[in-house]
């Protein structure tokens, strides 16, 4: 056999060799491309979120307060009432259950994520092809009110389960429900629990009983919507009423409160801004 037979041989034998060699080498060069370009993304992905190391309630508190006081700040020319920060052991039971029971009934069983409501919110906002639902529970809306703005996007979403973990690692419940009702809005530019026991009843938010504070709870999806609606103008839509009753009736089925206090509370309807 010549030599330039064997050469061809040998050289079509190792062929395959070669390019598996290549591809190999590719394909590693591929991987730790896309790892580095992985982290490089998730660090700048991850450089607005808060180090749970670095949150305390104290430092929190104050982030609460000045965070309410740039939302007021925008309000310019429009009557507001000054917030006052109430520690969790001045505001009202009931308002604490009726809040709980309303916006997030797992909210002490969970670890800040209701990860299938998440998914089910993302199936639901796919398939209507816009970011309309956000399954936030209390924690996730506390860690909004915080540290982020009203932008409706993955990324932004991604930023909020990542701080919501650490504010959960940093927190107890309790301390994460008070940083919540301080800042929540219960109606244009009223914010806290203070102002709104103070603006809808005239009384402390330490007093409020339990038909004023699933009244409270019924606000919160959608404050300044139903403020119109509701205290505007009075009209009570068989739907808000049910889910008024359903605040109410949870709350006796976890004996919140007692059957007679639901027969009392169950037709309760807010009878107006009292006067001054």
């Amino acid at each position: 056999m010549s030599y330039s037979l064997k050469y061809r041989l040998s050289y079509w034998f190792n062929y395959p060799r070669r390019w598996l060699r290549r591809l190999l080498l590719l394909t590693g060069a591929l991987f730790w491309l896309l790892l580095l370009s992985s982290v490089a993304w998730l660090n700048w992905l991850l450089q607005d979120v808060p180090d749970a190391a670095q949150l305390n309630m104290k430092n929190l508190q104050q982030q609460a307060i000045n965070r309410t006081e740039q939302r007021l700040e925008q309000a310019s020319g429009i009557d507001v009432i000054t917030p006052q920060w109430l520690p969790l052991d001045a505001i009202s039971r009931n308002l604490v259950y009726a809040v709980v029971l309303s916006e997030d009934a797992d909210f002490f069983s969970h670890q800040g994520i209701d990860y299938d409501a998440l998914l089910a919110a993302l199936g639901e906002n796919i398939k209507q092809r816009e970011w309309k639902y956000g399954a936030s529970t209390i924690s996730q809306q506390t860690t909004k009110n915080l540290f982020f703005d009203n932008q409706k996007t993955l990324t932004r979403k991604f930023q909020e389960l990542v701080a919501t973990r650490h504010l959960e690692q940093a927190l107890s419940k309790n301390q994460i429900l008070e940083l919540y009702l301080n800042m929540a809005e219960f109606g244009p530019n009223l914010y806290g629990i203070a102002a709104a026991s103070h603006y809808y009843f005239r009384k402390p938010a330490a007093g409020l009983n339990a038909a004023e504070g699933a009244f409270l709870a019924l606000l919160l999806p959608s404050p300044r919507r139903y403020h119109y609606t509701l205290v505007q103008n009075g009209n009570w839509s068989p739907s808000l009423r049910k889910k008024m009753q359903r605040i109410l009736r949870d709350m006796r089925f976890k004996d919140y409160i007692s059957s007679e206090q639901y027969d009392d509370f169950r037709s309760w309807r807010y009878a107006g801004l009292p006067d001054d």
